[in-house]
Parts: structure tokens; sequence; C-alpha cells
């Protein structure tokens, strides 16, 4: 017997073999096609089951608790639609870029990062001469420019309209950020870290100092540096002989290593009585220029 013999077929059962595979065929394709229907409708019984569910909180919430409705739902599933109401428009005045704050130039519609770069500038001694000047400023638009330019206001004279020096001088180390404000070209976000940065120090031993305000200008702090005066009787004194490691470190300038050599020191060689003897610590952490810069925080 040969093997073909194995895979004869008569005419009726050729007929009925390939009326099996086509109803085969058709029952996956039926089925395929049944999954994907039911599964389109049991997204859309599912979604709209869900949706009816929320408009019925909804509706129940406002009317049981109109209130707490109108001033915290918010109905986070809808779209919004062409009427929603559009974002508050900027706030055009005229500025000087060269004064105007960060929060200013927020106001005017710009991003903060934008304000940050304009600060930025102006803190490595960059100045606006001109409204060109200020289109340069880095991911300012073409059209925020045009936007702004009518409104920008530099002084002819290019320079920063601070207070004329007069012989009424401002203690520096007692005044508050209301009456630094009252400077000519100083902002109020500067006048508040001026008063920050004296209370880190613990005072101001001298109006050189100013210049380490963050952000401070420099050619603004050349313009005001005469107007103030310091009396070191207001600096908050550290105890050497008491302090501890953690006191010691309060002192300006200075780092936990270097706190904690004068504190060994102290330790080793008992009672301070002069900055001079500090200077026998290793010149590494402790040297003649820190020494100096310390020396009006000291208190033997």
């Amino acid at each position: 017997m040969s093997w073909k013999d194995y895979f004869y077929f008569t005419k009726s059962q050729r007929v009925g073999l390939w009326a099996l595979i086509i109803a085969i065929a058709g029952i996956m394709i039926a089925d395929v096609c049944l999954h994907h229907i039911n599964k389109q409708t049991a997204i859309t019984i599912q979604d709209t089951a869900f949706i009816n569910k929320a408009a019925r909180f909804k509706a129940s919430l406002k009317e049981n608790k109109p209130h707490f409705y109108e001033k915290n739902y918010t109905d986070k599933y809808s779209y919004p639609s062409e009427n929603s109401e559009p974002q508050a428009a900027p706030q055009l005045f005229a500025f000087n870029p060269n004064l105007l704050d960060s929060s200013g130039f927020v106001k005017l519609g710009l991003k903060p990062f934008i304000a940050h770069n304009i600060l930025k500038y102006r803190s490595k001694g960059g100045r606006f001469k001109k409204k060109a000047d200020f289109a340069k400023i880095y991911a300012l638009s073409p059209a925020q420019f045009a936007t702004l330019e009518p409104y920008i206001n530099i002084p002819t004279d290019n320079k920063t309209n601070v207070t004329e020096i007069k012989a009424k001088s401002i203690e520096l180390n007692s005044t508050d950020s209301t009456q630094l404000k009252q400077i000519k070209g100083m902002p109020g976000w500067l006048a508040k870290r001026v008063i920050t940065y004296r209370k880190k120090l613990g005072g101001y031993a001298s109006v050189n100092q100013l210049a380490e305000v963050w952000d401070m200008p420099p050619e603004l702090f050349q313009k005001i540096k005469p107007l103030f005066i310091i009396d070191i009787s207001k600096i908050n004194k550290i105890q050497v002989n008491e302090a501890t490691i953690d006191g010691l470190k309060k002192l300006p300038y200075t780092n936990y290593y270097q706190a904690k050599e004068i504190y060994e020191y102290r330790k080793k060689k008992g009672k301070i009585k002069a900055i001079e003897e500090l200077k026998s610590i290793d010149e590494e952490l402790i040297n003649t220029t820190y020494l100096e810069k310390i020396k009006p925080y000291l208190a033997f």
C-alpha cells in the first residue's frame, strides 16, 4: 500500500472536508469580530455608567452643599469648552529694566525663569542702555519684546537713579528695609536681602560687606556705598571661651573644620585672651585673612 492511499478521499469526502474548513474559518472570523464589538459596547456602557454616576454625585453635591460646591468642586472629567475663561492678561506698565524686581517682570507677563535671567544679567554688572538691549535677554521671544517695548523706560543719561550723596548717612546696623527702599535704585527685594545678610553675619563690620549680598549689582553697590556708616558696637559678638563648636560655626566665614580647630585649641591651651593666639593654629585653616574677617565678631 502506497502512502498516497492514506490521503485519498472520495469526492463526497473532499466536499465535506472543504465545508468543514470553511465553517471553522468562519467561526474564527466571527469570534474576532464579535469580541471587538462587545469590547466597544462594554467600554461605551462602562463610560456611560461612570459619567451618569458622576453627574448624579455632582447634582447631589450642588443641591445639598451649594456653598461647598461653588468654592471647591471642579469637574475634572469635562473637556474645556470654546467659551472657557482665558488666563488673566499681563499687567502692562512703564518700567525701567535696570531697576524692576522679579515680581514686576512676572506681572508684565514674563515667565519666572526669564525674570531670573534678567536679574542674573544685572547682578553680573549688565546694563540696559537702550530698548534694543532688552531684546537680547535669553528666552525672551520677539513677540514678547514687541509687546513690552513701548513700556520700556530707560533714562537718557543711562545712569541708575540713586539718592544724591547727602551729609546725612544711614547707619547700616540699625536701619530697616523700609528706610533702605527709600534709596533710589534700591529695589524692595534687595533691601530685604541686605537685612537678611546682616542677621546672618551678626551685624556689618564694614560697608564693603554689602557687596557680598546675593545679587547686589556691583554698579549699584559703588553708588550707594558712600551713603552708609557702621556702628560696630551693634554687632552681636560670640564669646570665644564659652562657645561650643556649633556656636563658633556661627561666626561669619567660618566652616565646621575651622570652628573645631578653635574649639580644640581652647581645650588644649585654656582660656584665649586675644585673637593673636589663634595664629598658631594650622595656617591652612586659620590664616591672617580669615582672622581679620572674624575679628570684629569675637569677644574674649
